[in-house]
C-alpha cells in the first residue's frame, strides 16, 4: 500500500474531503434527482415523493444516535475512520443496487425501507469523514475546507443525478448502474491508496474487555458531549436551534426541483442538463462561499447567502402565480434554479463551517453530526410539508412559503459563534491528542 497521505498538506487535505464527499453525494444524487425524475415520470404523486425524499434523509437526521460508534470504537488495527469509510461506501453499493431494482409503483413501502437502510450506511460514511475532517482541517482552513466538502458533495450529486439520467436516456438502466457502481468503486480505491487516518496503528495491542471498556467509556463520553453543547459558551446552544431551521430557502434544492422539471414537461436530456448545470453552480457557490466566509468572516456570507436563495425563489413562484408553471419562459426557469444553486451552495458550506467552530474535538463525529443531523431533519421534514402543500395547492404556493419561512433563521446569525474554551475532559481511554490546546 502507498505510503502516500494526502492529509499531511493543507491542498492534500481539501483534495481529500473533496473526493471522499463526492463519493457521499453520488447515491445522494441517484436516489433524491434521478430517481425522483423517473418516479414523477411514471406519474407517482407528489405527496408520496415527498415521502420518499423524508425518508432518504431521516438517517441522516438521527445520525446522531449512533455516531459515539466512530468516537469510541477507534479500530487503530484496521486503519481507524478509514475502515468504518470503506466497510460503509462498500454496503451503499450494495443496497443502492438493491434499491434501484425495485419496481417503486408496486412496492413503495418496501422501496422506502431499502432506501432508509441504504442511507443509514451513507449517514455513517459521513459520521466518519467528518470526525477525520474536524481533527485534520486546520482553523483558518474550515471555511475553504467546506467549500471543499461541499463542492465535491454538489459534484457527486451531478454525477450521480443529472449525468445519471443522461446515461440513462442514451444507453438504458443497466448502463445507468454499471456507471453508479463504477464511480462509487472509484471513491473507494482512492481511500485505499491516498487517505490514512493519523490516529491509526497497525501494531496496537489488542483490545480486551471490549465490552466493559465501550460501557465506561460511553458513560464519560456522554458528559464530554453535554459539556460540549450545554457548558461551552452560548454559540453551541444557539446552534442547535439554528440547524434545526432550513438553509435558506430550499425548495429549489430537493424533491421539488425535480417535479417541476418533469411537470414543466422537460424532456430527459434537459433534466440531465439543467441538474448538471445547477450542480456545478453549487459547488461552485460552496468553493466560493468559503472563500468570503474565511476572508470577510463567516457569519456576514452565511446572511448574505441566506437571503439570496430566495431571490430566485420567490421570482419563480410569482411567475408561475402569474401565469402558471407552463408558462414560465425557459430560460427564466434555468436561470432561476442554476442562481438558486449557486447562492445555496455559499449558504450550505459556510453554515457547515460555522458548525466545526462550535464542535469539541474530542467528540467530534458526535458533536459535528448532531448538528449536521438537525439539519437534515429540517430537510426531511421540509420536503414532507413541501410535497403536501405542492399536491393540494400549487409550486407558487411551496415556494413563497419556502421564501418567508428564512426569516427565522436570519434572525439567529448574529447570536451564533464559537464555543468557549473549557477545562473538559477526554473519555476514558480517548487519545489526547484530539484535546485542543
Amino acid at each position: 500500500m502507498s505510503a502516500k497521505n494526502l492529509l499531511d498538506s493543507t491542498n492534500g487535505r481539501f483534495l481529500t474531503f473533496g473526493i471522499l464527499y463526492i463519493s457521499e453525494g453520488i447515491p445522494v444524487g441517484f436516489t433524491s434527482t434521478a430517481m425522483v425524475a423517473f418516479m414523477r415520470q411514471q406519474g407517482i404523486p407528489l405527496d408520496q415523493i415527498g415521502a420518499f425524499v423524508a425518508a432518504l434523509y431521516l438517517p441522516w437526521a438521527f445520525k446522531w444516535a449512533w455516531a459515539p460508534l466512530i468516537d469510541l470504537i477507534k479500530l487503530p488495527r484496521l486503519g481507524g475512520r478509514k475502515a468504518w469509510i470503506l466497510f460503509c461506501t462498500s454496503m451503499m453499493v450494495v443496497t443502492l443496487m438493491i434499491v434501484a431494482k425495485i419496481d417503486f409503483a408496486a412496492n413503495f413501502d418496501l422501496l422506502l425501507a431499502m432506501i432508509v437502510l441504504n442511507n443509514i450506511f451513507c449517514a455513517t460514511q459521513d459520521v466518519a469523514i467528518d470526525s477525520l475532517a474536524v481533527h485534520a482541517l486546520k482553523e483558518d482552513e474550515r471555511g475553504r475546507g467546506n467549500g471543499f466538502m461541499f463542492g465535491g458533495q454538489y459534484l457527486g450529486i451531478g454525477l450521480g443525478g443529472g449525468a445519471a439520467i443522461w446515461v440513462f436516456g442514451q444507453y438504458g438502466f443497466d448502463a445507468t448502474l454499471a456507471y453508479i457502481g463504477g464511480m462509487m468503486a472509484m471513491n473507494l480505491l482512492f481511500v485505499v491508496f491516498f487517505v490514512r487516518d493519523p490516529y491509526a496503528d497497525p501494531s496496537a495491542p489488542r483490545e480486551r474487555d471490549v465490552l466493559r471498556k465501550l460501557v465506561t467509556n460511553l458513560i464519560s463520553f456522554v458528559k464530554v458531549t453535554y459539556d460540549s453543547f450545554w457548558r461551552s459558551g452560548r454559540g453551541p446552544m444557539v446552534g442547535v436551534a439554528f440547524s434545526l431551521l432550513p438553509c435558506g430557502a430550499m425548495a429549489l434544492a430537493y424533491a421539488i426541483l425535480n417535479t417541476i422539471q418533469v411537470d414543466y414537461g422537460l424532456t430527459e436530456s434537459q433534466i440531465a442538463a439543467i441538474n448538471i448545470y445547477n450542480t456545478v453552480a453549487a459547488g461552485l457557490g460552496c468553493l466560493f462561499g468559503g472563500w468570503l466566509g474565511d476572508r470577510y468572516g463567516l457569519k456576514k456570507t452565511l446572511a448574505a447567502s441566506y437571503a439570496l436563495t430566495t431571490v430566485p425563489t420567490m421570482m419563480l413562484a410569482m411567475q408561475i402565480y402569474a401565469h402558471g408553471l407552463q408558462a414560465v419562459p425557459l430560460d427564466l426557469l434555468y436561470a432561476a434554479i442554476i442562481a438558486h444553486g449557486a447562492v445555496f451552495g455559499m449558504s450550505f458550506g459556510v453554515r457547515n463551517a460555522i458548525f466545526m467552530g462550535m464542535t469539541n474535538p474530542a467528540v467530534a463525529a458526535t458533536q459535528f453530526t448532531a448538528f449536521m443531523g438537525m439539519g437534515n431533519l429540517a430537510i426531511s421534514i421540509g420536503n414532507y410539508w413541501q410535497g403536501i402543500v405542492a399536491e393540494r395547492f400549487d409550486y407558487a404556493a411551496v415556494l413563497a412559503l419556502d421564501s418567508l419561512i428564512v426569516l427565522i433563521p436570519l434572525c439567529l446569525v448574529p447570536f451564533l459563534k464559537n464555543r468557549e474554551e473549557t477545562e473538559e475532559l477526554l473519555p476514558v481511554g480517548a487519545d489526547p491528542a484530539v484535546r485542543v490546546d
